[in-house]
């Protein structure tokens, strides 16, 4: 039923410029509609999908255009300078690319709008080759007629929109929407974020290149405005407007925003206007655009359905081959960590046995978390050395550690947007299964043994905290690391969650995994730690079984008593 919708509604757009019902629809404006669509979708997929603010989007959309229009006035040939022009763009996306993509959310956009800025003054200042102001000419030597350009323009959205859906077909998706969420927490789960986002600017970009030269050579003529600032923010209406991050969101947007256009007669005059009233309707009735106005509309309508039991093995599926290991699994020789003049952490030796279950404690501000964060690379060390599996981690990247350590947090970082099974096969992605279904398989199996199989097809936004603490222990296991670092992993717990917490921690360790829990309940603590070492200001000051710490004064100076 869905795809026969789409389907209509796909022949309806193609056949509405000849069917006379909206005034001012031609196929003219249809063209110019169509190839700004297919331009946006690179905005949609690095906007709309990763959640990076590219005010400079337009620069990229322009860039084939001049590159292309220069290479044909010197004499080549339109198909060669086509490609060429793309190439040349997103080239120079790569390097955009490569010097923002590190920087946090408003200096990235900051950067990318320093670029459009400086393309748009280059065209301008140096009108001998690239036209100035009045804008550089293109070749005429595609000759396609009217219904040519339109059906080439129907034709490359087709595709892509396509390639579009493929990109983001299932871990890539996944990829991206942790991404978008919590870096920290995709750093930690094995994604490379860094890496993951400059791959995703540049295939936007390569969209935005194609939609962007096949426009200008259909207008035949590329002026300094479509480099700018202002017209990458209208692009960046146009696809909140259509609906960031569908697939259908950037031809919605562009269609509706060019009608608006013409509709208005003069559209420089209402061209602020449009865009104004475009933002506050789409803020106030549909922040997910108008597609997401549609999707809902239709979920009202259409019959309630039960959704589909996920089906899910009995048995866990590792990423690595359980062996069951002996031995010393973590090995934490004199780390420091300074932050300025603050000594977070002060030569802090400590050792992790496979096997084993060890427990951090100690009051707030002792270090705990500093430690943590070394240990799964997320800080490095001031000196020391931090050993998994024999093999020096201090300077390894947490991405990097991902397989050797599974790591919860104080605050369970799900996506909420994601299901259940979706949550879970994020770490499952980073291991090295061959397949989507081998992923799946992999999250699915970890949930069933965890005896969370009924959950997986639930969003994690439906779900109460202490849920989200035992799907988060079970991620962290996915692939059975040698390494265990749990984050007050009781926190939020009700007294029979923390039962199955136990029960399951029991398990880990029976199957051979180093775990290093860092835990406020004491009790808990006495009960499932073999070992016990307590932090105060950012030292060790006690080690030892359950008994002798309780037993100890220094530890019930510090901290004990406080708790008592």
């Amino acid at each position: 039923m869905k795809t026969a919708l789409l389907i209509i509604a796909a022949a309806l757009y193609a056949a509405s410029p000849y069917l006379g019902v909206l005034p001012g629809w031609t196929p003219s404006v249809a063209t110019v509609a169509t190839f700004i669509a297919l331009s946006l979708i690179g905005m949609n997929l690095i906007f709309g999908v990763a959640g990076m603010l590219a005010f400079g989007q337009a620069a990229i959309v322009a860039l084939p255009g001049y590159v292309a229009g220069m290479l044909e006035a010197s004499g080549m040939p339109a198909a060669a300078a086509i490609p060429a022009g793309i190439l040349a763009a997103v080239a120079a996306a790569r390097i955009v690319g490569e010097i923002f993509i590190r920087l946090p959310g408003t200096y990235f956009a900051i950067g990318t709008l320093g670029f459009a800025f400086v393309m748009e003054g280059v065209a301008r200042a140096f009108p001998s080759t690239t036209g100035g102001a009045s804008g550089l000419m293109l070749s005429r030597e595609i000759v396609l007629g009217e219904l040519g350009w339109y059906v080439l323009a129907l034709a490359t959205l087709a595709a892509g929109i396509a390639c579009y859906v493929w990109f983001l077909r299932g871990s890539m998706l996944r990829t991206l929407r942790q991404v978008r969420h919590d870096e920290l927490a995709a750093e930690v789960l094995g994604i490379d974020v860094v890496r993951t986002k400059l791959r995703v600017f540049t295939v936007g970009s390569v969209f935005s290149a194609v939609g962007g030269v096949f426009l200008a050579h259909y207008v035949g003529v590329v002026v300094p405005d479509s480099a700018g600032v202002i017209r990458s923010l209208e692009q960046l209406a146009m696809v909140i407007i259509g609906g960031a991050g569908s697939a259908a969101g950037p031809l919605v947007g562009a269609a509706l925003v060019q009608w608006l256009f013409v509709a208005a007669g003069e559209a420089g005059r209402f061209e602020v206007l449009v865009y104004g009233a475009g933002f506050l309707l789409a803020v106030l009735f549909a922040p997910e655009g108008i597609v997401g106005l549609v999707r809902r509309g239709w979920a009202g309508l259409a019959p309630a359905r039960k959704a589909a039991p996920i089906s899910v093995p009995a048995t866990p599926v590792p990423g690595v081959a359980a062996v069951r290991r002996s031995g010393i699994c973590l090995k934490v020789e004199s780390v420091a960590k300074n932050f300025g003049g603050l000594q977070a952490v002060d030569n802090v030796s400590l050792e992790v046995p496979f096997g084993v279950i060890v427990a951090l404690i100690g009051p707030n501000g002792a270090g705990k978390t500093t430690l943590y964060n070394i240990l799964s690379g997320i800080e490095e060390p001031s000196s020391g050395r931090v050993l998994i599996e024999d093999s020096d981690m201090a300077s390894v990247p947490p991405h990097r550690r991902a397989r050797h350590v599974g790591r919860s947090f104080q605050v369970a970082r799900l996506v909420p947007q994601m299901s259940v099974l979706e949550n879970v096969a994020v770490r499952a992605d980073q291991l090295g299964f061959t397949s989507e279904a081998a992923r799946l398989a992999a999250a699915g199996a970890q949930l069933a043994w965890f005896g969370l199989g009924e959950l997986a097809g639930r969003r994690a936004a439906e779900l109460g905290s202490g849920y989200h603490k035992l799907v988060e222990l079970a991620r962290a296991a996915v692939g059975e690391p040698a390494l265990l670092l749990l984050d007050e992993p009781a926190v939020g717990l009700a007294p029979e969650e923390i039962e199955r917490l136990c029960h399951f921690l029991t398990l880990l360790r029976e199957r051979g995994a180093a775990i290093l829990i860092v835990e406020h309940n004491v009790a808990l603590v006495a009960r499932i730690a073999e070992r016990i070492f307590v932090m105060n200001q950012g030292r060790i000051i006690a080690a030892g079984t359950g008994p002798e710490i309780m037993a100890d004064p220094k530890v019930r100076e510090a901290y004990l008593g406080a708790l008592e």
